[in-house]
């Protein structure tokens, strides 16, 4: 594990948590005032025996929660989790995400159950610190990822702690935020159509894979209960837009928070690499839906100035993992932004979304 620079106000310390969790486990804080409090079996059983690690577990939820709330994040390390099955028993005391991950924009696939792949994004692209499905009128309050295999080179994971960003945005943009919130787009093409879209090199999947099916009805019941806008075009392919705020208010703390993803959609170098936002800016440009695509509720675009506000915050922020098998970690979804490092060679980390 290691840190970028950067502080953060003071949370509760490990030995404060120690009476919560028992003298079973190891409690730590591997970065003084950031998420996550890092919990370590110190018992033979809980290191080798699953079920009692899930007893462990649900015996003391509350602790967990609590330290979800304190830190936004909880970070599991050396019980016996190996693969999706024990993954979603060690999670069993949690009630999965009821509106599943349909609607979501980053392609993954079911493993088993309610076990996802965290993501098919090619591994060359940093996905961007991001809070999950911020762009939908629905999200999860919790996520949780399992490492069943790390990768050899790159692949870490960083989080971080979203608490205290909005107020240290420029105001203006902070403004647009909160009066105005986001409008994102996606375009969806048409799997029966063989147009250059279809080419691999450019990131544009069709309805059809996105939805695992070949009927528009089912698709349109789907978008349609879920209270998003969608619209199909004369030649097959789907237009989809979401109205949500830039912000959210904690149901439980009262917070105020950044929950959007300009920083996520907004398709930079950084993130992309030169080469590839040239290649997609020339096909794309402003004549051609692109897959994705993000402006303020005013109709406005975001900037570059907007996304590097975000960004320098952000990276005074960011806590990188190195992920070793067996992993699992919790996090509290609006206080908690996520992303993942590029990597090399295989790699296998695992979601659960729950309520």
């Amino acid at each position: 594990m290691s840190i970028e620079a950067g502080s953060r106000m003071t949370r509760r310390s490990a030995q404060d948590s120690d009476a919560d969790f028992g003298a079973e486990v190891a409690v730590s804080t591997p970065f003084p005032d950031r998420p996550p409090l890092l919990i370590e079996p110190a018992s033979a059983a809980l290191r080798s025996d699953l079920d009692a690690a899930v007893a462990w577990v649900g015996d003391h939820k509350p602790a967990i929660e609590e330290a979800l709330l304190d830190s936004g994040a909880v970070f599991l390390r050396g019980f016996p989790v190996d693969g999706a099955a024990d993954f979603a028993r060690l999670m069993s005391h949690w009630n999965r995400f009821s509106a599943g991950y349909a609607g979501g924009a980053s392609d993954r696939k079911a493993i088993e159950g309610d076990v996802m792949e965290a993501t098919r994004t090619p591994p060359d692209i940093y996905i961007f610190l991001h809070q999950e499905m911020s762009y939908l009128p629905y999200n999860p309050r919790l996520i949780a990822f399992h490492c069943h295999v790390p990768s050899v080179t790159g692949g870490n994971t960083v989080i971080a702690d979203m608490r205290g960003v909005l107020e240290a945005l420029p105001d203006d943009l902070t403004r647009r935020f909160i009066e105005h919130g986001m409008v994102y787009r996606r375009h969806l093409r048409n799997a029966d159509i063989d147009d250059w879209r279809a080419n691999p090199a450019y990131p544009h999947p069709s309805w059809q894979y996105w939805f695992q099916t070949d009927d528009r009805d089912t698709v349109s019941a789907d978008l349609g209960g879920r209270g998003l806008h969608f619209e199909w075009e004369d030649e097959g392919s789907l237009r989809i837009e979401t109205r949500a705020p830039g912000v959210t208010t904690h149901p439980v703390t009262g917070d105020l928070l950044l929950f959007n993803q300009l920083y996520t959609q907004f398709q930079h170098p950084i993130s992309y690499g030169e080469e590839r936002v040239r290649v997609l800016t020339d096909a794309y440009g402003d004549r051609t839906d692109w897959p994705t695509s993000i402006r303020f509720g005013d109709g406005t675009l975001a900037r570059e100035e907007d996304f590097q506000a975000v960004h320098r915050e952000m990276q005074k922020r960011t806590v990188s993992f190195d992920w070793q098998a067996g992993d699992v970690m919790i996090l509290e979804n609006k206080f908690t932004a996520h992303g993942r490092e590029p990597f090399e060679g295989e790699r296998d980390v695992q979601v659960m979304l729950f309520e």
